[in-house]
Protein backbone atom coordinates (compact mmCIF):
# COMPACT_ATOMS: atom_id res chain seq x y z
CA UNK A 1 0.00 0.00 0.00
CA UNK A 2 1.03 3.52 -0.55
CA UNK A 3 -0.23 6.27 0.89
CA UNK A 4 0.19 9.47 -1.44
CA UNK A 5 -0.77 10.33 -4.62
CA UNK A 6 2.18 12.96 -5.26
CA UNK A 7 4.57 12.53 -7.74
CA UNK A 8 6.59 10.49 -5.29
CA UNK A 9 3.90 8.01 -4.47
CA UNK A 10 2.38 7.72 -7.88
CA UNK A 11 5.93 7.07 -9.31
CA UNK A 12 6.16 4.39 -6.41
CA UNK A 13 2.71 2.41 -7.84
CA UNK A 14 3.73 2.49 -10.72
CA UNK A 15 7.03 0.94 -10.39
CA UNK A 16 5.74 -1.89 -9.02
CA UNK A 17 2.69 -2.32 -10.88
CA UNK A 18 5.56 -2.71 -13.59
CA UNK A 19 7.38 -5.03 -11.76
CA UNK A 20 3.57 -6.79 -11.09
CA UNK A 21 3.00 -6.15 -7.97
CA UNK A 22 0.06 -4.82 -6.88
CA UNK A 23 -0.68 -2.04 -5.02
CA UNK A 24 -3.11 0.71 -3.57
CA UNK A 25 -2.98 4.04 -3.42
CA UNK A 26 -4.75 6.19 -0.84
CA UNK A 27 -4.48 10.03 -1.24
CA UNK A 28 -6.64 12.63 1.26
CA UNK A 29 -7.15 14.92 -1.74
CA UNK A 30 -9.56 14.84 -4.79
CA UNK A 31 -6.59 14.43 -7.37
CA UNK A 32 -3.27 13.48 -8.00
CA UNK A 33 0.40 15.56 -8.25
CA UNK A 34 0.58 16.72 -4.61
CA UNK A 35 2.18 20.46 -4.88
CA UNK A 36 2.43 19.93 -8.84
CA UNK A 37 -1.00 21.54 -10.03
CA UNK A 38 -1.94 23.18 -13.12
CA UNK A 39 -5.21 25.26 -14.08
CA UNK A 40 -6.53 25.66 -17.18
CA UNK A 41 -8.80 28.34 -17.79
CA UNK A 42 -9.99 30.76 -21.28
CA UNK A 43 -6.95 29.65 -22.44
CA UNK A 44 -4.16 30.65 -19.69
CA UNK A 45 -2.09 27.51 -17.90
CA UNK A 46 -1.41 28.40 -14.41
CA UNK A 47 0.97 26.40 -12.89
CA UNK A 48 1.47 26.32 -8.95
CA UNK A 49 3.89 23.94 -9.20
CA UNK A 50 7.55 23.80 -11.06
CA UNK A 51 7.21 26.00 -13.78
CA UNK A 52 10.08 24.41 -16.23
CA UNK A 53 11.74 21.57 -14.24
CA UNK A 54 14.57 19.69 -15.26
CA UNK A 55 13.94 16.28 -17.02
CA UNK A 56 16.86 14.21 -16.01
CA UNK A 57 17.14 10.74 -18.53
CA UNK A 58 15.26 8.93 -15.38
CA UNK A 59 11.88 11.03 -15.90
CA UNK A 60 12.34 10.89 -19.44
CA UNK A 61 12.44 6.96 -19.87
CA UNK A 62 9.12 7.41 -17.21
CA UNK A 63 7.79 10.41 -19.83
CA UNK A 64 8.48 7.15 -22.17
CA UNK A 65 6.86 4.41 -20.48
CA UNK A 66 3.60 6.56 -19.81
CA UNK A 67 3.32 7.42 -23.85
CA UNK A 68 3.95 10.94 -22.97
CA UNK A 69 6.78 11.87 -25.40
CA UNK A 70 4.62 13.54 -28.13
CA UNK A 71 2.89 15.36 -25.30
CA UNK A 72 6.18 16.98 -24.03
CA UNK A 73 7.82 20.33 -24.97
CA UNK A 74 11.14 21.03 -24.49
CA UNK A 75 12.62 23.92 -22.99
CA UNK A 76 14.92 26.21 -24.50
CA UNK A 77 18.90 25.83 -22.75
CA UNK A 78 19.84 28.83 -24.04
CA UNK A 79 16.82 30.96 -22.16
CA UNK A 80 18.36 34.00 -20.55
CA UNK A 81 18.38 34.56 -16.91
CA UNK A 82 18.42 37.72 -15.20
CA UNK A 83 19.02 39.58 -11.68
CA UNK A 84 17.74 42.23 -10.36
CA UNK A 85 19.53 45.04 -8.66
CA UNK A 86 19.97 48.50 -7.82
CA UNK A 87 16.36 49.06 -10.65
CA UNK A 88 17.66 47.28 -13.36
CA UNK A 89 18.34 43.66 -15.19
CA UNK A 90 21.30 42.08 -15.53
CA UNK A 91 21.83 39.16 -17.45
CA UNK A 92 23.06 36.30 -15.21
CA UNK A 93 26.69 35.25 -15.74
CA UNK A 94 26.83 31.56 -16.39
CA UNK A 95 30.51 31.76 -17.83
CA UNK A 96 33.95 32.95 -17.34
CA UNK A 97 33.02 35.87 -20.25
CA UNK A 98 29.80 36.51 -18.46
CA UNK A 99 31.41 37.17 -15.07
CA UNK A 100 34.35 38.97 -16.13
CA UNK A 101 31.53 41.42 -18.28
CA UNK A 102 28.91 41.85 -14.98
CA UNK A 103 28.00 44.52 -12.98
CA UNK A 104 26.40 42.39 -10.68
CA UNK A 105 29.83 42.03 -9.01
CA UNK A 106 32.96 44.34 -8.34
CA UNK A 107 36.76 43.05 -9.23
CA UNK A 108 37.61 41.14 -6.17
CA UNK A 109 34.87 39.04 -6.56
CA UNK A 110 35.48 38.01 -9.99
CA UNK A 111 38.97 37.45 -9.45
CA UNK A 112 38.11 35.07 -6.77
CA UNK A 113 35.70 33.69 -8.76
CA UNK A 114 38.17 33.12 -12.18
CA UNK A 115 41.17 32.09 -9.57
CA UNK A 116 39.38 29.19 -7.51
CA UNK A 117 41.20 26.49 -9.39
CA UNK A 118 44.22 27.28 -8.49
CA UNK A 119 44.06 27.95 -4.97
CA UNK A 120 43.41 25.51 -2.45
CA UNK A 121 41.29 24.92 0.75
CA UNK A 122 40.03 22.63 2.82
CA UNK A 123 36.35 22.31 4.75
CA UNK A 124 35.96 22.39 8.57
CA UNK A 125 35.81 19.43 10.24
CA UNK A 126 31.71 20.69 11.29
CA UNK A 127 28.96 21.05 8.82
CA UNK A 128 28.89 24.60 7.68
CA UNK A 129 26.04 26.83 6.49
CA UNK A 130 25.99 27.64 2.52
CA UNK A 131 26.19 31.34 3.59
CA UNK A 132 29.10 30.29 5.57
CA UNK A 133 30.69 28.36 2.98
CA UNK A 134 29.94 31.18 0.25
CA UNK A 135 31.68 33.49 2.18
CA UNK A 136 34.45 32.35 3.11
CA UNK A 137 35.42 30.89 -0.33
CA UNK A 138 34.10 33.56 -2.69
CA UNK A 139 33.32 36.73 -0.31
CA UNK A 140 29.68 38.22 0.75
CA UNK A 141 29.51 40.27 -2.29
CA UNK A 142 29.16 36.21 -4.30
CA UNK A 143 26.85 35.33 -1.67
CA UNK A 144 24.46 38.65 -1.78
CA UNK A 145 24.32 38.93 -5.59
CA UNK A 146 24.80 35.41 -7.15
CA UNK A 147 24.22 32.23 -4.71
CA UNK A 148 21.36 34.25 -2.52
CA UNK A 149 18.76 34.59 -5.63
CA UNK A 150 19.36 31.23 -6.99
CA UNK A 151 19.04 29.36 -3.35
CA UNK A 152 15.59 30.91 -2.98
CA UNK A 153 14.26 30.47 -6.18
CA UNK A 154 15.22 26.99 -6.77
CA UNK A 155 15.01 26.20 -2.86
CA UNK A 156 12.68 28.74 -0.97
CA UNK A 157 15.56 28.41 1.17
CA UNK A 158 17.92 30.46 3.54
CA UNK A 159 21.19 30.24 2.65
CA UNK A 160 22.27 31.14 6.13
CA UNK A 161 20.36 28.38 7.64
CA UNK A 162 20.79 25.61 4.36
CA UNK A 163 23.60 23.07 5.47
CA UNK A 164 26.12 22.68 2.36
CA UNK A 165 26.84 19.35 3.38
CA UNK A 166 23.06 18.50 3.58
CA UNK A 167 22.02 20.08 0.26
CA UNK A 168 25.25 19.98 -1.95
CA UNK A 169 27.51 17.06 -0.53
CA UNK A 170 29.57 17.27 -3.56
CA UNK A 171 30.83 20.52 -3.22
CA UNK A 172 32.39 19.41 0.02
CA UNK A 173 33.83 16.69 -1.26
CA UNK A 174 35.82 18.40 -3.91
CA UNK A 175 37.03 20.57 -2.00
CA UNK A 176 38.32 17.98 1.33
CA UNK A 177 39.82 16.30 -1.87
CA UNK A 178 40.64 18.49 -4.29
CA UNK A 179 41.08 21.52 -2.62
CA UNK A 180 39.15 23.01 -5.44
CA UNK A 181 35.84 22.92 -6.56
CA UNK A 182 36.32 23.58 -9.96
CA UNK A 183 39.56 21.17 -9.87
CA UNK A 184 36.76 18.78 -7.86
CA UNK A 185 33.93 19.16 -10.69
CA UNK A 186 36.54 18.63 -13.37
CA UNK A 187 37.71 14.93 -11.69
CA UNK A 188 33.93 14.26 -11.44
CA UNK A 189 33.20 14.66 -14.75
CA UNK A 190 36.16 12.84 -15.94
CA UNK A 191 34.90 9.93 -13.35
CA UNK A 192 32.00 9.75 -14.82
CA UNK A 193 32.66 9.65 -18.53
CA UNK A 194 35.01 6.66 -17.73
CA UNK A 195 32.24 4.86 -16.05
CA UNK A 196 30.39 5.29 -18.74
CA UNK A 197 32.94 4.22 -21.14
CA UNK A 198 32.68 7.54 -22.87
CA UNK A 199 28.93 6.04 -24.40
CA UNK A 200 26.30 8.32 -24.27
CA UNK A 201 23.79 7.62 -21.59
CA UNK A 202 21.27 4.78 -22.79
CA UNK A 203 18.21 6.37 -24.15
CA UNK A 204 20.04 10.09 -23.66
CA UNK A 205 18.71 10.90 -27.23
CA UNK A 206 15.26 11.34 -28.75
CA UNK A 207 12.83 13.29 -30.99
CA UNK A 208 10.41 15.06 -29.78
CA UNK A 209 7.76 17.13 -32.06
CA UNK A 210 10.52 16.46 -34.68
CA UNK A 211 13.00 18.43 -33.00
CA UNK A 212 16.13 16.64 -31.86
CA UNK A 213 16.45 15.87 -27.94
CA UNK A 214 19.33 15.48 -26.14
CA UNK A 215 19.30 14.76 -22.70
CA UNK A 216 22.25 13.72 -20.64
CA UNK A 217 23.38 12.99 -17.06
CA UNK A 218 25.26 16.37 -17.67
CA UNK A 219 23.11 18.67 -18.88
CA UNK A 220 19.49 17.56 -18.37
CA UNK A 221 16.60 19.19 -20.88
CA UNK A 222 14.05 21.20 -18.99
CA UNK A 223 10.29 21.09 -20.26
CA UNK A 224 6.68 20.69 -19.86
CA UNK A 225 4.06 19.35 -21.57
CA UNK A 226 1.45 21.04 -23.62
CA UNK A 227 -1.57 20.57 -21.10
CA UNK A 228 1.09 21.47 -18.22
CA UNK A 229 3.14 19.94 -15.69
CA UNK A 230 -0.27 18.39 -13.97
CA UNK A 231 -0.01 16.22 -16.88
CA UNK A 232 2.26 13.84 -15.76
CA UNK A 233 0.68 12.57 -12.44
CA UNK A 234 -2.72 12.52 -13.81
CA UNK A 235 -1.38 10.14 -16.66
CA UNK A 236 0.16 8.38 -13.90
CA UNK A 237 -2.98 7.80 -12.25
CA UNK A 238 -5.05 6.87 -15.24
CA UNK A 239 -2.02 3.90 -15.96
CA UNK A 240 -2.64 3.00 -12.25
CA UNK A 241 -6.42 3.49 -12.79
CA UNK A 242 -8.73 2.13 -9.65
CA UNK A 243 -5.65 1.14 -7.38
CA UNK A 244 -5.68 4.92 -6.71
CA UNK A 245 -7.92 5.98 -4.27
CA UNK A 246 -9.30 9.68 -3.64
CA UNK A 247 -10.59 11.62 -0.65
CA UNK A 248 -9.12 8.43 1.45
CA UNK A 249 -7.53 10.58 4.27
CA UNK A 250 -5.84 8.31 7.22
CA UNK A 251 -6.05 8.76 10.77
CA UNK A 252 -3.87 6.26 12.15
CA UNK A 253 -0.72 4.18 11.00
CA UNK A 254 -0.77 1.07 13.60
CA UNK A 255 1.31 -2.54 13.49
CA UNK A 256 -0.49 -5.47 12.93
CA UNK A 257 -0.11 -8.14 15.02
CA UNK A 258 -0.37 -10.30 12.34
CA UNK A 259 -0.81 -9.85 8.24
CA UNK A 260 -4.17 -11.26 7.12
CA UNK A 261 -2.17 -13.19 4.41
CA UNK A 262 -0.13 -14.82 7.07
CA UNK A 263 3.58 -13.99 6.98
CA UNK A 264 5.28 -11.78 9.01
CA UNK A 265 3.10 -8.80 10.77
CA UNK A 266 2.15 -6.09 8.67
CA UNK A 267 0.70 -2.54 9.22
CA UNK A 268 -3.03 -1.63 9.95
CA UNK A 269 -4.08 1.62 8.16
CA UNK A 270 -7.25 3.43 10.06
CA UNK A 271 -9.35 5.91 7.45
CA UNK A 272 -11.50 8.95 9.07
CA UNK A 273 -13.74 6.98 7.48
CA UNK A 274 -14.01 4.14 9.70
CA UNK A 275 -12.32 1.64 7.52
CA UNK A 276 -9.30 0.06 8.49
CA UNK A 277 -7.27 -1.78 6.23
CA UNK A 278 -4.11 -4.08 6.12
CA UNK A 279 -0.94 -4.48 4.32
CA UNK A 280 2.27 -6.37 4.53
CA UNK A 281 4.02 -3.57 3.18
CA UNK A 282 3.81 0.11 3.41
CA UNK A 283 5.04 2.84 1.66
CA UNK A 284 4.50 6.85 3.20
CA UNK A 285 4.87 9.28 0.15
CA UNK A 286 3.45 11.98 1.87
CA UNK A 287 5.44 15.65 3.63
CA UNK A 288 8.13 14.24 6.32
CA UNK A 289 5.58 15.92 9.29
CA UNK A 290 2.47 14.22 7.64
CA UNK A 291 4.17 11.01 7.86
CA UNK A 292 5.58 11.74 11.47
CA UNK A 293 1.60 12.53 12.31
CA UNK A 294 0.57 9.14 11.25
CA UNK A 295 3.80 7.42 13.19
CA UNK A 296 3.52 9.12 16.18
CA UNK A 297 1.68 6.30 18.20
CA UNK A 298 3.48 3.38 16.43
CA UNK A 299 7.21 4.54 15.88
CA UNK A 300 7.23 7.48 18.10
CA UNK A 301 10.98 7.93 17.94
CA UNK A 302 11.01 8.50 14.13
CA UNK A 303 8.09 10.17 14.21
CA UNK A 304 9.66 12.75 16.28
CA UNK A 305 12.79 13.15 13.79
CA UNK A 306 10.34 13.50 10.53
CA UNK A 307 8.34 15.80 12.42
CA UNK A 308 11.46 18.04 13.18
CA UNK A 309 12.20 18.73 9.42
CA UNK A 310 11.46 22.35 8.77
CA UNK A 311 9.22 23.21 5.13
CA UNK A 312 9.13 26.44 3.50
CA UNK A 313 6.21 28.30 2.65
CA UNK A 314 5.71 28.75 -0.99
CA UNK A 315 2.97 31.41 -2.02
CA UNK A 316 3.01 32.41 -5.81
CA UNK A 317 1.20 34.46 -7.82
CA UNK A 318 0.25 34.11 -11.84
CA UNK A 319 -0.99 37.13 -13.43
CA UNK A 320 -2.02 37.35 -17.32
CA UNK A 321 -1.93 40.80 -19.42
CA UNK A 322 -2.77 41.91 -22.83
CA UNK A 323 0.42 42.19 -24.86
CA UNK A 324 0.41 45.24 -25.43
CA UNK A 325 0.42 46.24 -21.69
CA UNK A 326 4.25 45.29 -20.88
CA UNK A 327 6.67 47.79 -22.38
CA UNK A 328 9.71 44.54 -21.32
CA UNK A 329 10.55 41.92 -24.80
CA UNK A 330 10.00 39.39 -21.89
CA UNK A 331 13.07 37.37 -24.14
CA UNK A 332 14.23 34.25 -21.72
CA UNK A 333 13.54 32.57 -18.23
CA UNK A 334 12.80 35.14 -16.38
CA UNK A 335 14.45 37.21 -13.50
CA UNK A 336 16.01 36.92 -9.61
CA UNK A 337 15.43 39.23 -6.80
CA UNK A 338 18.00 39.09 -4.22
CA UNK A 339 16.89 39.53 -0.57
CA UNK A 340 19.12 42.75 -0.40
CA UNK A 341 16.82 44.59 -2.87
CA UNK A 342 13.99 44.06 0.13
CA UNK A 343 11.35 43.03 -2.43
CA UNK A 344 8.29 40.50 -2.38
CA UNK A 345 9.54 39.39 -5.53
CA UNK A 346 11.55 35.75 -4.84
CA UNK A 347 11.48 35.23 -9.06
CA UNK A 348 9.42 35.67 -11.62
CA UNK A 349 8.82 33.32 -14.87
CA UNK A 350 8.02 34.42 -18.27
CA UNK A 351 5.71 31.01 -19.06
CA UNK A 352 4.50 32.11 -22.11
CA UNK A 353 7.89 33.07 -23.42
CA UNK A 354 9.29 29.38 -22.54
CA UNK A 355 5.73 27.59 -23.49
CA UNK A 356 3.90 29.97 -26.27
CA UNK A 357 0.51 27.80 -25.70
CA UNK A 358 1.00 29.29 -22.10
CA UNK A 359 -1.59 32.29 -22.88
CA UNK A 360 -3.67 33.42 -26.00
CA UNK A 361 -1.86 35.23 -28.79
CA UNK A 362 -2.02 38.71 -28.20
CA UNK A 363 -1.35 37.62 -24.30
CA UNK A 364 1.41 37.18 -21.94
CA UNK A 365 1.67 35.12 -18.71
CA UNK A 366 3.84 35.33 -15.62
CA UNK A 367 4.13 33.87 -12.20
CA UNK A 368 5.80 35.28 -9.29
CA UNK A 369 6.79 33.53 -6.12
CA UNK A 370 6.80 35.78 -3.03
CA UNK A 371 9.04 36.65 -0.38
CA UNK A 372 6.35 37.11 2.47
CA UNK A 373 8.78 38.28 5.11
CA UNK A 374 10.65 40.89 3.73
CA UNK A 375 7.64 42.88 4.82
CA UNK A 376 6.89 41.36 7.80
CA UNK A 377 5.49 38.67 9.74
CA UNK A 378 4.15 35.89 8.05
CA UNK A 379 1.03 35.75 9.59
CA UNK A 380 0.80 39.83 9.83
CA UNK A 381 0.74 40.26 6.03
CA UNK A 382 -2.36 39.29 3.92
CA UNK A 383 -2.57 36.87 0.78
CA UNK A 384 -4.14 39.73 -0.86
CA UNK A 385 -1.40 42.65 0.04
CA UNK A 386 1.31 39.87 -0.78
CA UNK A 387 -0.18 39.59 -4.32
CA UNK A 388 -0.28 43.55 -4.55
CA UNK A 389 3.32 44.19 -3.56
CA UNK A 390 4.49 41.92 -6.43
CA UNK A 391 2.09 42.49 -8.74
CA UNK A 392 3.48 46.51 -7.89
CA UNK A 393 7.36 44.91 -8.16
CA UNK A 394 6.68 43.37 -11.52
CA UNK A 395 4.78 46.35 -13.15
CA UNK A 396 7.82 48.45 -12.10
CA UNK A 397 10.47 46.22 -13.16
CA UNK A 398 8.96 45.47 -16.50
CA UNK A 399 7.37 48.56 -17.63
CA UNK A 400 3.55 46.67 -17.13
CA UNK A 401 0.41 49.31 -17.31
CA UNK A 402 -2.86 48.23 -16.01
CA UNK A 403 -4.11 45.85 -14.39
CA UNK A 404 -3.95 42.02 -15.18
CA UNK A 405 -6.83 40.50 -17.66
CA UNK A 406 -6.61 37.98 -15.33
CA UNK A 407 -4.80 36.11 -12.15
CA UNK A 408 -3.83 33.76 -9.60
CA UNK A 409 -2.92 33.46 -6.50
CA UNK A 410 -2.01 30.48 -3.99
CA UNK A 411 -0.07 29.52 -1.18
CA UNK A 412 1.07 26.82 0.55
CA UNK A 413 2.62 27.36 4.09
CA UNK A 414 4.36 23.68 4.38
CA UNK A 415 5.29 23.07 0.89
CA UNK A 416 9.22 22.54 0.46
CA UNK A 417 11.27 20.99 2.95
CA UNK A 418 14.41 22.43 3.88
CA UNK A 419 17.92 20.71 4.27
CA UNK A 420 18.99 22.79 7.26
CA UNK A 421 22.29 22.42 8.65
CA UNK A 422 22.38 19.01 10.21
CA UNK A 423 19.69 17.78 7.84
CA UNK A 424 21.83 15.02 6.47
CA UNK A 425 22.67 13.67 9.66
CA UNK A 426 18.90 13.58 10.20
CA UNK A 427 18.42 11.42 7.76
CA UNK A 428 21.24 9.42 8.59
CA UNK A 429 19.06 8.63 11.50
CA UNK A 430 15.33 8.50 9.96
CA UNK A 431 16.93 5.72 8.16
CA UNK A 432 18.56 3.79 10.92
CA UNK A 433 15.11 3.83 12.60
CA UNK A 434 13.78 2.34 9.95
CA UNK A 435 15.58 -0.58 10.26
CA UNK A 436 13.81 -2.17 12.88
CA UNK A 437 9.92 -1.30 11.62
CA UNK A 438 10.05 -4.49 9.15
CA UNK A 439 7.57 -3.28 6.12
CA UNK A 440 7.50 0.22 6.72
CA UNK A 441 9.16 2.26 3.73
CA UNK A 442 9.41 6.21 3.46
CA UNK A 443 9.64 7.95 0.13
CA UNK A 444 9.67 11.73 -0.50
CA UNK A 445 11.76 14.92 -1.38
CA UNK A 446 12.80 15.17 2.16
CA UNK A 447 15.21 12.03 2.16
CA UNK A 448 17.27 13.11 -0.92
CA UNK A 449 17.14 15.80 -3.50
CA UNK A 450 13.94 18.16 -4.27
CA UNK A 451 13.83 18.01 -8.16
CA UNK A 452 11.27 15.81 -10.07
CA UNK A 453 13.87 13.70 -11.05
CA UNK A 454 15.22 13.20 -7.34
CA UNK A 455 11.90 11.72 -6.42
CA UNK A 456 11.14 9.49 -9.28
CA UNK A 457 14.49 7.93 -8.65
CA UNK A 458 13.66 7.96 -4.96
CA UNK A 459 10.13 6.23 -5.64
CA UNK A 460 11.67 3.69 -7.90
CA UNK A 461 14.32 2.59 -6.17
CA UNK A 462 12.10 2.54 -2.64
CA UNK A 463 9.34 0.18 -4.61
CA UNK A 464 12.28 -1.79 -5.45
CA UNK A 465 13.86 -2.35 -2.30
CA UNK A 466 10.20 -2.61 -0.80
CA UNK A 467 9.86 -5.70 -3.54
CA UNK A 468 13.65 -7.35 -2.64
CA UNK A 469 12.43 -7.11 1.14
CA UNK A 470 9.46 -8.83 0.74
CA UNK A 471 11.71 -11.76 -1.23
CA UNK A 472 14.00 -11.41 1.88
CA UNK A 473 17.21 -10.13 -0.42
CA UNK A 474 17.79 -6.49 1.50
CA UNK A 475 17.48 -5.20 4.57
CA UNK A 476 15.12 -2.41 5.61
CA UNK A 477 17.84 0.78 4.89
Amino acid sequence: MVVGAGLSGLACAFRLKQMGVPCLVLEAEDRPGGVIATVRRDGFLFESGPQCPRFPPSVWRLVRDLNLENEFVAGDRKAKRYIFQDGRLHLAPFSPRGLLGTRLLGVKSKFRLLTEAFGSSRPPAREESLADFVQRKFGPEVLDRLVDPFISTVFFADADKMGVQSAFPALVDWERNYGSLVRGAIAARKAKREAQGGAPVRGARSSVNGNSLHVTEALPASGSFQAGMARLPERLAEVLGEDVRYHCEVRFVQKAQQHAKGGEPGWRVGLSAGETILAARLILAVPAYVAGHFLADAAPELASELRAIDYAPVRGLSCAYNRSQVAHELEGFGFMVPRRERFSTICTFWNSSLFPQRAPEGQVLMTSFVRSAVQGDAQAVSDGQLAHHVQTENAKILGIRGAPVDRMFWSNLRALPQYSVGHAQRVAEIRDLLRALPGLHLSGNYLKGRSIGDCVDLAFQTAEDAVAMASGKTSNV
